[in-house]
């Protein structure tokens, strides 16, 4: 199926690994014009910028930090100038915070642990919001998609409730600007990831656990990298008129009783 993506102008954020890297690729072969940022993997970027190439699409690759705004404002002016316009923007960076603040406990967290954590994954997408939505209002067919995770709604001990409550705080932005930029025919949902494998294996969690982990889901199955990449072109298709304020669960399903 012709998805309407050719010569179409897309920006994915964080687009050197994991969901990003799949979703620019994927992006690639329906022949669109991918720009793609990194933080601190130029290299790794510059990579996957060749895979798009190679896959039929057009790559661009710039610096984008969640916790400096003054670096999402000129990777969006910089994607905006070099395509003409933008169409679809993907918000999949991420930032897991300080390694040495994560804490077990809530009572034991840091202020400055939890403010670095919300301001760069919550205020960090409102920022990157604030500055394509000139260029979305003005496309034929802008899209936005913010990646969360299924954290936001079913939680996690061992110190996830700061990245979480980040996470959740973009449905309720999803909400609103899908009534903001909704108003210009921009649609605006949210993607859940869970458990997400990369080629069928997962960089922490061993085959055999896995496994037990795959079957204790209902839908037998946990997504590739690659399933999650389907279900944002689905919602940034041209083709896709009438999704809006949505969030998509790509989970597995839910999780049975033990």
């Amino acid at each position: 199926m012709d998805l309407g993506f050719k010569d179409v102008a897309v920006l994915v954020t964080g687009g050197s690994s994991g969901i990003g890297r799949a979703t620019a690729i994927a992006y690639g072969r329906e022949s669109a014009r991918v720009a793609i940022t990194y933080n601190s993997r130029k290299d790794a970027a510059e990579a996957v910028a060749e895979e798009i190439e190679q896959a039929g699409g057009t790559a661009y690759v710039v610096p984008l930090d969640l916790n400096a705004p003054e670096t999402i404002a000129a990777a969006v002016a910089s994607t905006v100038d070099r395509w003409g316009g933008l169409d679809a923007v993907v918000a999949n960076a991420v930032d897991w915070g300080p390694p040495d603040g994560r804490t077990e406990r809530i009572e034991d967290a840091t202020p400055e642990w939890w403010t670095a954590i919300v301001r760069a994954n919550l205020e960090g997408n409102m920022h990157l919001a604030q500055q394509v939505a000139p260029a979305l209002r003005r496309s034929a067919h802008g899209r936005l998609v913010l990646v969360s995770t299924d954290l936001a709604e079913r939680g996690m001990g061992g110190g996830a409730w700061a990245y979480g409550a980040a996470k959740a705080g973009l449905h309720g932005l999803a909400a609103s600007l899908q009534h903001d930029l909704g108003a210009d025919g921009v649609l605006v949902n949210v993607v859940l990831p869970g458990i997400t494998l990369e080629n069928g294996v997962h960089r922490m969690i061993p085959r055999e656990a896995l496994d037990r982990v795959t079957a204790g889901f209902t839908a037998r199955h946990l997504p590739d990298v690659g399933e999650l990449a389907d279900a944002i072109l689905y919602l940034t298709s041209p083709r896709t008129k009438a999704v809006q304020g949505q969030l998509l669960r790509v989970t597995g399903g839910d999780l049975m009783p033990a």
